[in-house]
């Protein structure tokens, strides 16, 4: 042992107390390096199994794990993410940015369909469905449409006669004012 070499046969007590602490120091390290060791071996042996996946009859892989407390477990067939749980592993997190691309790309192919589909009713509709262009107006309505418009122009021509005859007698009455004024 180490602390033997600290060991003297001085009889002062500050010594003797040096000479105890170093040998506790000493045997603290020994455990250390023992717990180390036996740590670094069952690692050693769960990455052994790791690695030796052995197939068992059903062609599923056999894991034998050992675990840092020193127990051994033997997984048949288990999925890897029981094989995590046993072996102490964080289980592994599965990647989502796949899942938002193929939910991104969904929604505007979704999108791009919806409004192809909302301006070919627009354009159906305003249309008609029977393929006629939108200024096709039955023969009823057109010959309606122009007996209104020469109705509207002799109206037109009433109110601009009655207009003119307005102003005419508006400027008779003005000028028999003035000469009114002129001879009084």
């Amino acid at each position: 042992m180490r602390g033997a070499m600290y060991m003297t046969t001085s009889q002062n007590p500050l010594e003797q107390a040096a000479a105890q602490a170093a040998q506790a120091r000493g045997a603290a390290e020994q455990g250390r390096d023992i717990a180390r060791a036996q740590r670094d071996a069952a690692q050693a042996q769960a990455d052994a199994a790791r690695i030796q996946g052995r197939q068992s009859r059903s062609g599923d892989p056999v894991v034998t794990v050992t675990t840092a407390d020193g127990r051994t477990i033997t997984l048949d067939g288990a999925s890897p993410e029981a094989v995590a749980v046993a072996m102490g592993q964080p289980l592994p997190v599965p990647d989502d940015d796949a899942a938002y691309a193929v939910g991104g790309l969904s929604i505007v192919t979704l999108g791009v369909v919806m409004m192809t589909a909302i301006v070919l009713w627009y354009r159906a509709t305003m249309r008609g469905f029977g393929g006629k262009g939108a200024s096709a107006v039955p023969a009823d309505v057109t010959q309606r449409l122009q007996r209104m418009e020469s109705g509207i122009e002799a109206v037109a021509v009433e109110v601009e006669r009655i207009s003119e005859g307005q102003r005419f007698t508006t400027r008779l009455l003005s000028d028999r004012a003035s000469d009114e004024v002129r001879r009084g």
